[in-house]
Formats: structure tokens, sequence, C-alpha cells
């Protein structure tokens, strides 16, 4: 009887675990914001959470996007604007989605991280768009910028000597930072453009309107909120 009756009493603590177990699994239930049912179909929670770069307290807010797609194009005004207004707290990384086994992707992707490495991609961003979509031939929308000839020369009229182009072409960073953003893809589960990823803990898939941005504004305040509780917590100890 008496060993009967221990039993009985593990159960609601056997239940409880249970339900902790859950919690730890499904990140919403961890302590994430209440989200609208759109809000929930456009986004998830990365179980193994990772950033891209952990040189900094910052939270970190990635934006992911192709030269080829045509709502990253679309997007990209608004996009802008919405990561210029965020506070000092937030870091922006751009990052080309380095998609496998999908040369556009690949290629399109190498181009950025060239002009990037270079300090021009900002103010060629646009030029790129328009090129690699070729807005004048939609049948070939995403095949322009293709081959490296085509690129060193859209680089040459951006004002980028063409020495400088290959050099940094095949660069040992421009090389680091791909395989960097591939396993940061990986991590997160991105499998679609244009997206956000939310300090390594949310991916974000776009959906036209307000509502993505203020989805995004969402969870970087619970990432605020999560980490100032912990720094808190860290400073009572």
């Amino acid at each position: 009887m008496r060993k009967r009756l221990f039993s009985r009493a593990l159960l609601p603590l056997a239940a409880l675990l249970g339900l902790l177990s859950i919690a730890a699994l499904d990140g919403r239930a961890a302590g994430a914001p209440d989200l609208t049912p759109e809000e929930e179909e456009n986004s998830k929670t990365i179980l193994r959470p990772a950033r891209y770069d952990d040189s900094d307290d910052k939270i970190e807010l990635a934006v992911f996007f192709w030269y080829g797609c045509g709502a990253c194009r679309e997007s990209d005004p608004m996009t802008s604007m919405f990561v210029n207004s965020l506070p000092d707290d937030v870091r922006v990384e751009r990052l080309p989605a380095l998609f496998d086994s999908m040369a556009p992707f690949e290629t399109h992707g190498r181009l950025f991280l060239v002009l990037d490495e270079l300090g021009v991609e900002p103010g060629a961003r646009q030029a790129a768009f328009d090129t690699a979509q070729q807005v004048n031939n939609p049948n070939r929308r995403g095949y322009g910028l293709l081959s490296r000839e085509s690129q060193e020369t859209f680089a040459a009229a951006q004002g980028i000597p063409r020495a400088a182009f290959n050099a940094a072409y095949d660069s040992p960073a421009v090389r680091g930072r791909e395989t960097r953003i591939r396993n940061f893809m990986a991590s997160s589960d991105l499998d679609a453009v244009p997206a956000m990823v939310i300090n390594g803990r949310y991916t974000i898939t776009f959906f036209h309107g307000p509502g993505y941005y203020q989805l995004a504004e969402k969870l970087i305040a619970s990432e605020r909120e999560r980490l100032a509780a912990a720094a808190a917590g860290a400073g009572a100890e």
C-alpha cells in the first residue's frame, strides 16, 4: 500500500515535468510574445538558437534576400526604412540567401559579398536588383548577372576597378563569409526569401503589408525584454 501511494504521489510531478519538456521544445511556450494567427503562420521559433555574429551583445536582425527575387526588390525600400528606424541596440546584418545547389542564389550571393567587402553595396543595390532581374525582359527574371564576366562589368559601372573586383571575388574573407552564412541558414531553417531572423531565435518569412515589420518589431521587443531580465537576474546573483 505504501509503495502504491508513493507512485501516485509522483504522478503530478511527472505531469509537470512533461509540461516543462513541451515548453522547452516550444519557444512560444517558453516566453515568446503572443502572436496573431497570421504572425504564427509566417514565423517559426528556432529550437537551438544560434546567431550569425556573437561579437557583441546587441539584438541581431538578419535580413535575407536574393538579387533575383521580385518580392525582395519590391520590399527593399520599406525594409531599408524599417532597419534605419531601429534603435542602437539592434545590429542589422544584410545577408544573401545561399541555398545549396541553386546557382543563381550562390552566384548572386557572391556578387553581394564582393560589393559589400568593397564598401559599395548599398549604393549599388537597386542597380543589382534591376540588372539581376532583367526588368526589361520579364521572361528572364533572375537570370541576369550570373557570369563572373557580367558581374565584373557591372562592378566596373559602379566605379570598382576590375583588379579590385577580382581580388575580392577570390578572397578568403568572402569565402569565409559564405561558409558562415550557410551554417547560419542551416541553423535558422531558412527556406525562402525575403526573410528575417531575429537574434538567432525566430525566423520570419515575408508576407505583404506592414504586418511583416510589425512582427519583427514585436520579436525584437521580446528579445530586449528577455535580455534585460537575464541581465537583472545575473546582477542579483
